[in-house]
């Protein structure tokens, strides 16, 4: 008995050092070697400071900003009457936000199923150019021009979208 307890033992340390440590360690490393941004949390430097990652959705509340898709994520089905109110609300909001503007595009009245889909459509970037625009004392051709140059495509699909928070230091940085 002595013997089989004395094997497990070993057996486990070894799986321990090898799967726990040596695993772990090669994993990391090739990680970091190969995919040292995705690895890191595909964090975005401005300056010297990390501002936030490509990967996760921020929530920009002043009105001189792009907004994103909203972060309160309901497991309402489309056709709950609940949900439609909660997009109805929405709705009037970035109508409100956004006067100059009839119709909102959909990715800005509903949430993805995250909760922190850091993309709009560019239907939804160009929905707010006038607002933009006005505080920031820009021609919306210029903003306009900027959502195009940080236009994204989709590898697998024709879908074009923009990073909200590479929108917003792109106008950040018109401003100086």
């Amino acid at each position: 008995m002595k013997k089989e307890i004395m094997s497990s033992l070993r057996f486990l340390i070894f799986s321990v050092m090898l799967f726990g440590g040596v695993y772990t360690l090669l994993v990391t490393g090739v990680g970091q070697l190969l995919f040292h941004t995705q690895a890191n949390g595909s964090q975005i430097v401005v300056g010297d400071q990390v501002v936030g990652s490509k990967l996760i959705g921020q929530t920009f509340e002043e009105d001189r900003y792009f907004s994103g898709r909203s972060q309160e994520v309901s497991q309402l089905a489309p056709s709950s009457a609940t949900q439609e109110e909660i997009v109805t609300n929405r709705t009037k909001k970035e109508l409100l936000k956004n006067p100059s503007e009839t119709k909102v595009p959909i990715d800005l009245v509903t949430a993805s199923a995250s909760g922190v889909d850091p993309d709009i459509s560019l239907e939804a970037a160009t929905f707010q150019i006038e607002r933009i625009a006005k505080i920031r004392n820009l021609a919306p051709s210029e903003i306009l021009q900027l959502i195009k140059s940080n236009q994204e495509h989709d590898w697998f699909s024709n879908r074009t979208f923009v990073n909200v928070l590479r929108l917003n230091i792109a106008l950040n940085q018109l401003d100086q």
